[in-house]
């Protein structure tokens, strides 16, 4: 009786680090995200693709998810709540493929990824095992991106050499190694800003754990999530 008890919540902190994660990459999908769907980002060519830099730093707040929840699901949890803040477009534009395929697609990197860090399970977030992770993930994801997308109307990616060419490579080479150097770089300076805390022995005076898994910052962030994506989605 005692063990169930404990369980409960258990359950409910693996639940507010999910909905609190998954709100905040709600977040940023809708800021920016949005931003680098601008004409200006144009010139960047791949390297200024939504989800060429959209991807590391889900990746990176799957991974953070997975270490502070300690939980195996928590990860696929996340990209449900994500998934479900990405829909809430459909109050301003309605239910169209433009809002239920990226609502889709988040669940599939959530899922892929979740799969990815139980596979490595990596002791640190800013680690090797965990940057082999998002390899996996990301290289795993482009492959079914292709796949899935066919279904939902684009071009199939394998139906003939030229169009491998210029589809199949354009995602599962060229798009997957901008993702990934972009993680590469993201954790170097991560890793770096985290050196340099310590170094100087720079510490918060609260415990951060406690904050990002209390319902209230849950409840908050994922409100402040609809909020916001709603209102882009309004203004863009």
């Amino acid at each position: 009786m005692e063990e169930q008890i404990k369980e409960k919540p258990n359950f409910l902190k693996v639940l507010f680090y999910a909905v609190f994660f998954g709100a905040l990459w709600g977040i940023i999908e809708a800021t920016l995200g949005t931003v680098l769907h601008l004409p200006a980002f144009e010139v960047l060519g791949t390297f200024g693709k939504s989800s060429a830099v959209m991807l590391p730093i889900a990746y990176f707040l799957m991974a953070l998810c997975y270490k502070k929840s300690e939980s195996k699901y928590a990860v696929f949890m996340m990209g449900v709540v994500a998934g479900l803040i990405k829909l809430t477009v459909a109050f301003v534009i309605g239910f169209i493929d433009r809002v239920y395929c990226p609502a889709i697609y988040i669940v599939l990197e959530a899922s892929i990824m979740g799969a990815a860090l139980i596979l490595f399970n990596p002791k640190d977030v800013l680690s090797l095992k965990t940057l082999g992770a998002i390899i996996l993930a990301n290289t795993v994801y482009q492959f079914s991106y292709l796949c899935l997308s066919i279904a939902f109307g684009s071009k199939n990616a394998f139906s003939s050499p030229e169009m491998w060419e210029s589809v199949g490579v354009k995602y599962l080479l060229t798009l997957n190694c901008v993702a990934i150097l972009y993680a590469f770089a993201f954790g170097g300076i991560a890793y770096l800003v985290m050196q340099l805390l310590k170094k100087h022995n720079v510490s918060f005076k609260f415990d951060i754990n406690k904050l990002i898994s209390s319902p209230i910052t849950a409840a908050v962030t994922f409100a402040l999530a609809v909020g916001i994506t709603v209102s882009f989605a309004a203004l863009f």
